[in-house]
């Protein structure tokens, strides 16, 4: 790849999820879809992850795109996840956009709303990244010549600032904080466990799936009693869901494990 001018990206990534981050100077981002056995070199690349759901997901990853204008490839490579073909919903995405209920025209997956996603901040993807196609390709040799044959075209006209969304430090005390549970809403939360800042980030987001709040903090008792004491959550199962999840979460971030929500930890 040719030498061409750079930006000096600062606090980036700036949105949490499942990725490796390589020299944030590179023009490329790559996602691998549901595919984790996709080994690349780092050198060249600024950042790695896979993408499961055809929402939320596809947010986090364009925010972080348009966040680092020195990315100007995104290559989709690996199996699409079963029921929700991210790499044909970002296709989509690109060429035939959204409808007036911000539906991803063509999309194949069960769920294919942007929410949190600006018209503009599409417009900013669409036209800084070009989307290359190695749907479904899980050999490492074949992705990293791709990846070899792509020529830097300098970084994109400035970054793009996302909205702040409020972070929330945890502050529940089990010995004097009451669990009233008085929740108009539950919505729904993805869970991180962050290793390089040895803590549990929540993420919030309301019934109509908008980003509502994150919540940090470095135990499950109280990241749940915080979760509680706000009113977020109302539902027994699902508090009883919350505290299973961030309990696992939080022996990963003890053990050294990888923590994916909603699977089993491998100790």
């Amino acid at each position: 790849m040719n030498s061409m001018k750079k930006v000096e990206v600062e606090n980036w990534p700036v949105e949490t999820g499942r990725y490796i981050i390589g020299d944030k100077k590179s023009c490329i981002a790559v996602c691998t879809l549901s595919s984790l056995d996709i080994e690349l070199s780092m050198y060249n690349i600024a950042i790695v992850g896979k993408c499961v759901t055809e929402n939320v997901g596809m947010e986090k990853i364009i925010k972080n795109i348009i966040s680092n204008p020195n990315i100007r490839y995104f290559v989709i490579c690996g199996v699409e996840p079963k029921g929700h073909y991210v790499g044909q919903a970002f296709k989509c995405l690109v060429e035939k956009g959204l409808d007036a209920d911000r539906k991803i025209i063509g999309a194949l997956g069960a769920m294919p709303i942007i929410k949190n996603v600006s018209d503009e901040q599409i417009e900013r993807f669409k036209k800084q990244v070009e989307i290359v196609d190695m749907i479904e390709e899980e050999n490492t040799q074949k992705i990293t010549d791709r990846i070899n044959e792509l020529n830097d075209l300098g970084a994109f006209d400035g970054a793009m600032e996302s909205e702040t969304v409020k972070t929330i430090n945890a502050d529940y005390d089990a010995s004097k904080d009451a669990t009233a549970d008085n929740s108009l809403d539950d919505g729904f939360f993805t869970i991180f466990a962050d290793k390089a800042n040895k803590q549990i980030v929540v993420e919030h987001y309301t019934s109509d799936k908008k980003f509502d709040c994150r919540i940090v903090g470095k135990t499950a008792e109280a990241i749940l009693g915080t979760i509680v004491k706000m009113g977020l959550v109302k539902g027994l199962y699902h508090a009883g869901y919350l505290g299973k999840e961030l309990k696992k979460a939080e022996i990963a971030l003890k053990t050294g494990c990888d923590y994916e929500q909603d699977k089993e930890l491998d100790l």
